[in-house]
């Protein structure tokens, strides 16, 4: 059961939603908040209803039942939804553009004033590695396409900052840039909510997490009350995901594992 956040940047109670009345809910009674100054890693397999979770609270899709709250206000009013900053996992921008035309475009969409937007674009684009990049953006890496992400996301001095997979396509270094925003960030008040399969990561940034399967949230809390002393993240996520599924009686397929002798040498 989730007490309610006197101060929630985001709140969510009792969401529920499926996209055909035939289907298994998407998301089945999910509520959670989060403060400022503190970091959520919502988790769980694909299709756990994650990105369901992620579009109601930035208003692109309405819940059946439930209720979001945005800094007070619903998803729908402007002034909440220009006080939250979205990185998706797979971010796609105008493939003619230039990398600080991206974000010119988006910092006029949230009303960023022109001198304000020339001290904030240099800035972001250095921060994403991408300060004195000419090229369109449709001859960037899937990287560079999510750091650019990044930059977009952060621009607008979020109060709410929505990561999807943020570190998914990027290098060592890129990774760790990422983690250490996320901290200072958080010391800056920024509410974050962090959608990753990485597991060790959210363990080390994440005040607490939310572990979703088939819509239903299995276990939420402090990370020190979900990962009991001595164990990993990983090893409860495990362990929960894999009790909401049919067990597997072999790591291969039946075509390749049927009846076949283990090559010279390998013991089974």
């Amino acid at each position: 059961m989730v007490t309610k956040a006197v101060n929630a940047v985001v709140e969510v109670q009792g969401l529920h939603k499926r996209y055909r009345s035939r289907d298994q809910w998407a998301v089945d009674g999910v509520s959670f908040a989060l403060e400022p100054g503190q970091a959520l890693g919502l988790l769980g397999p694909n299709g756990a209803g994650k990105s369901t979770v992620v579009k109601m609270i930035i208003g692109l899709t309405r819940p059946d039942s439930g209720r979001v709250r945005l800094f007070g206000a619903s998803p729908g009013d402007a002034e909440a939804r220009a006080k939250v900053g979205f990185a998706p996992e797979d971010p796609d921008f105008p493939k003619f553009l230039r990398a600080a035309e991206v974000l010119d475009y988006f910092g006029r969409l949230l009303g960023i004033s022109a001198a304000e937007r020339g001290r904030r674009i240099p800035e972001a684009l250095k921060w994403a590695n991408l300060a004195g990049e000419r090229r369109h953006v449709r001859h960037f890496s899937k990287g560079m396409k999510q750091r650019l992400g990044l930059a977009q996301a952060i621009l607008g001095r979020p109060g709410l900052l929505i990561l999807d997979e943020p570190t998914a396509d990027l290098d060592p270094l890129g990774r760790r840039d990422v983690l250490a925003m996320i901290v200072g960030l958080k010391a800056q008040g920024t509410a974050i909510l962090l959608n990753s399969h990485l597991l060790s990561e959210v363990e080390r940034v994440c005040d607490s997490v939310s572990i979703m399967a088939k819509g239903r949230i299995l276990r939420e809390g402090p990370i020190h009350e979900v990962v009991p002393e001595g164990r990993s993240l990983e090893e409860v996520y495990m362990e929960l995901v894999e009790a909401t599924s049919p067990r597997r009686e072999s790591n291969l397929p039946g075509f390749i594992a049927d009846d076949r002798p283990p090559a010279p040498g390998v013991t089974t």
